[in-house]
């Protein structure tokens, strides 16, 4: 692995953890085993570096999603769960959740990128629900997912997150309720 993609991956993993405020290019430098002024060398400042991260992270996780080939909705939908139980099974959440909530400290270019990549995830659900789902499921069914890694990863409970999605593709797939 190059350095940039280990410094990648270490901010990542920081940012996962301490959020954006909670590090330094001192502890990306400690972390990778390198001189802090090399990081620089990649990445001008902190915020191109979460660009970075972030960037390289949507693009993982749409061509996971674009990867599944499965023929039914519920296989699709399950797939998608699945990409966020990942982290949640590694002690995270997703790495565009963990940066909404540090939308004061970041800069608009990056705000805007998060969005953006919760407008893509909007989109391949309503796409996925179709004609008989409204725009309305497809957000209900969001904010499950973005909910239910939150409290996860409080109670640090995978199985909560479990329970709370499998109510929720229920109710998505049209499924009466007990």
């Amino acid at each position: 692995m190059n350095t940039k993609d280990k410094i990648l991956d270490f901010g990542m993993t920081l940012i996962q953890a301490k959020g954006v405020n909670g590090f330094s290019f001192a502890d990306i430098a400690a972390g990778v085993a390198i001189q802090k002024a090399s990081i620089y060398y990649y990445f001008s400042g902190k915020q191109a570096l979460v660009k970075a991260v972030l960037d390289r992270y949507s693009d993982n996780f749409f061509t996971a999603l674009a990867a599944d080939h499965s023929q039914d909705l519920s296989g699709r939908l399950t797939h998608y769960v699945s990409l966020y139980r990942a982290n949640l099974i590694e002690g995270k959440i997703c790495l565009c959740s963990d940066l909404a909530m540090d939308v004061n400290n970041l800069d608009a270019n990056i705000n805007a990128e998060v969005g953006a990549f919760f407008q893509r995830n909007l989109d391949w659900l309503e796409q996925q629900l179709g004609d008989f789902h409204s725009q309305v499921t497809a957000a209900e069914f969001f904010a499950c997912v973005q909910g239910g890694q939150l409290v996860s990863r409080n109670q640090q409970d995978v199985a909560y997150f479990d329970t709370v999605m499998a109510s929720c593709l229920q109710r998505a797939l049209g499924v009466k309720q007990p």
